[in-house]
């Protein structure tokens, strides 16, 4: 899906459409505004449908024109949508599929951000940093890097191996890290209200995704559920 440019690359982000509406629903659509604003082409790298499909913009060896002043050295990603609740599971499994490979194709020296980041609009709207499971360096804790100590800048070393896996999430437990479990549970295929509340609904879908998977169905989130969560 991600073809790696010559160009360097530090940063992804992410942006919203601010559109709803079916017919609006393609990097067809954005094209043609932005090639009405003067611009040479879309001004994204990736436009996801509310499908989840995928969609080719802007080469990814060209600058984007997303970030006004930031987009030196980024790629840009888009997904249809304007109000927070309408966005899709498919989106978002298609969005966290996508990061994931461009963190592996840089072996983990990139961070993701929100437009909202280097703007005052509120872009993208959905909780970006929760789909994506983000640090607070930017940094996807889902990925896979295998990174070498040769290829980590020496100030963010400590950082990289004093990062934290994801922790033991059980029955009565509130905080973020639920809020991601029961994102990748939906992309699964369960229908949860991510409130970052670990309540019986929870558990239920936990234990349901254990056994689908071969694990030990006790309800207790640890590495192997994990690891299963990010390989679905």
């Amino acid at each position: 899906m991600f073809e790696k440019p010559e160009r360097h690359i530090d940063r992804v982000f992410l942006h919203c459409s601010a559109s709803d509406r079916d017919e609006h629903d393609n990097v067809a659509t954005m094209r043609q505004w932005h090639l009405a604003r003067g611009w040479d082409d879309v001004g994204y790298h990736y436009f996801i449908r509310k499908d989840g499909t995928v969609e080719a913009g802007r080469p990814t060896g060209l600058t984007p024109a997303a970030q006004r002043g930031h987009n030196a050295g980024t790629i840009a990603i888009c997904l249809h949508g304007l109000a927070e609740e309408r966005f899709t599971q498919q989106q978002f499994g298609s969005v966290i599929d996508l990061c994931t490979e461009i963190s592996q194709a840089y072996k983990g020296m990139v961070t993701f951000h929100g437009h909202c980041e280097v703007s005052a609009k509120a872009c993208p709207v959905f909780p970006y940093r929760t789909v994506l499971g983000l640090d607070d360096h930017g940094e996807m804790t889902f990925a896979k890097t295998d990174r070498p100590d040769g290829d980590r800048p020496a100030d963010r070393t400590a950082a990289i191996e004093n990062q934290p896996s994801r922790p033991v999430l059980r029955l009565g437990d509130r905080n973020s890290d639920v809020e991601i479990l029961q994102h990748r549970l939906n992309i699964a295929g369960h229908g949860l209200t991510t409130d970052g509340i670990f309540g019986q609904i929870t558990a239920e879908a936990v234990r349901a995704f254990q056994i689908a998977n071969g694990l030990v169905a006790d309800g207790i989130v640890g590495p192997a559920t994990w690891r299963a969560l990010q390989a679905g």
